[in-house]
């Protein structure tokens, strides 16, 4: 991996003063984590607005950082995403929550692990809901004045999952159809190869950046704001891009092959992440034509990956909920304005620091109970005490989990503890099949080094066992992070670890 790039002038504080009070502040009321609203939440145009910055997340559903080019893909088709990295911060080593999209988002928003922020699966006897009193990235600005809006493209973000917590405005372009979704069991699509813009259950990107595009004209310049931008494209080809866009990509669609051909998976995916990136592209226009770019923070993840033909190849898994690198290490890219860019930080980062990491950008303090921490004293150089990340998939739990499809040994409520080097995934039933992998020797995962390795299997393990990850309901654990006490139990001491 290559060495971070620091620049000592980088992400030096802000200096700008917190918000001065603004007119009908009343009307906006904080609570549980929901914006109450006693007057239209559009109607704030009177309202002095302060100089803050605005917060643009872009979530790229189902999307492998290995597929992009700024990434090393040499093949992608992504020029809109690497020249973002370019002008900003890119992160070689983001980790997910989850390789499945509720619980993965729950955490981007709210900065906690699932055990924590408490949505644990897609449906069944554990909750299937963020509560509203969880503190989010929306609630917390819209409580300080910020307007915000979220245009995504699937039920599987939507409301149904209580995501749209301390959104103002809140758009999925399938309302009705989600309103009447019955997710007991796992949504089927209606068809395939469809080259239009909405189906029962999900809409395509352009769809959802026409809707994002009237909102910023509309209120772009109305003072500071927040918008979730959600684009679910890749994540399968019941909807496909525009006929003459696959045309210009040299593709043509076969429609005599089906969802479970993994040559048409490979192709569709690729395409499909190139029609996800010329939507942000207009997204970043749009920015810079009203003169919007240099006031916005802009973050660019992905809630998880996809096994595509090399996870089939390797763990016997097309698809994503699993835990390995092809699912849970994810594109994470970083711009804040006026500062300089083309910086890659080869530390591991976690989903759960976005919202720390916003916070501090902005001056904000963060509330308590949070897991992540903010990347900006990796940025400035700082010592940065080494991270953990979380992963889980509980397929024992979840009635949308496959079951007997899923490989074997996956059959299982699977937790994760990983640091730089060294990844367990702790097979709860079976802790016979439980795995760990040496990521420098064996990035691939290929060989379960569990056995040869009981100390490093302990040290994650006991990771696990302080964060009461095993535990299925919300730990009512007001402090979640480990305290440097902790992880010198853990057996970090700020040295490389074996």
């Amino acid at each position: 991996m290559p060495s971070t790039s620091i620049h000592p002038s980088l992400l030096t504080a802000p200096g700008r003063s917190l918000r001065a009070p603004i007119k009908g502040l009343a009307c906006l009321l904080l609570v549980g984590g929901v914006v109450l609203s006693g007057c239209s939440s559009e109607d704030l145009d009177e309202q002095e607005w302060g100089q803050e910055w605005n917060v643009l997340l872009v979530t790229l559903d189902t999307v492998r950082a290995d597929r992009l080019g700024c990434y090393g893909d040499q093949a992608a088709s992504t020029p809109h995403l690497d020249g973002l990295a370019q002008e900003g911060v890119r992160f070689e080593c983001a980790i997910s929550t989850a390789g499945l999209t509720p619980m993965a988002h729950a955490s981007i928003l709210t900065g906690r692990n699932p055990y924590s922020h408490g949505l644990r699966v897609f449906y069944g006897d554990l909750e299937h809901r963020l509560s509203p009193d969880i503190a989010s990235l929306p609630s917390m600005l819209a409580a300080r004045g910020w307007r915000t809006a979220a245009f995504v493209s699937a039920y599987p973000v939507s409301e149904i999952y209580g995501l749209d917590n301390g959104y103002q405005r809140f758009r999925t372009g399938v309302r009705d159809s989600i309103a009447e979704l019955d997710i007991s069991h796992p949504q089927k699509h209606r068809g395939y190869w469809q080259d239009s813009k909405l189906t029962h259950t999900q809409r395509r990107g352009d769809h959802t950046t026409d809707e994002a595009l009237t909102w910023l004209e509309q209120f772009g310049d109305a003072g500071p704001w927040h918008m979730w931008l959600h684009y679910f494209d890749v994540h399968d080809f019941s909807l496909v891009p525009p006929v003459e866009f696959a045309e210009r990509a040299g593709v043509v669609y076969d429609k005599t092959l089906g969802p479970k051909d993994v040559s048409a998976r490979e192709l569709m995916y690729d395409l499909e992440l190139s029609f996800v990136d010329a939507q942000i592209g207009r997204v970043l226009e749009h920015l810079e034509s009203s003169g919007q770019l240099e006031q916005t923070l802009i973050v660019v993840v992905a809630d998880h990956g996809q096994g595509l033909g090399d996870g089939l190849q390797r763990h016997s898994w097309l698809l994503h909920r699993l835990v390995y690198e092809w699912s849970i290490r994810v594109p994470l890219i970083l711009r804040l304005p006026g500062e300089q860019g083309g910086v890659v930080v080869p530390e591991l980062v976690r989903t759960i620091d976005i919202l720390p990491t916003v916070l501090e950008a902005l001056d904000l303090d963060p509330p308590g109970g949070l897991e992540g921490r903010s990347v900006l004293p990796i940025l400035r150089g700082e010592l940065d005490e080494p991270r953990i990340a979380y992963a889980d998939a509980l397929n024992l739990e979840d009635a949308h989990s496959p079951g007997s499809r899923l490989p074997e040994n996956q059959r299982d409520n699977l937790f994760v503890a990983m640091d730089q080097r060294w990844k367990l995934i702790h097979h709860a039933t079976l802790p016979a099949n439980s795995e760990l992998y040496d990521l420098e020797a064996d990035p691939l995962e290929l060989v379960n080094v569990h056995a040869q390795h009981p100390e490093v299997v302990q040290r994650l393990r006991r990771f696990l066992e302080m964060k009461d990850a095993f535990r299925l309901v919300p730990s009512s654990a007001e402090t979640a992070v480990p305290d440097s006490s902790s992880l010198e139990a853990l057996g970090y001491t700020g040295e490389a670890s074996d």
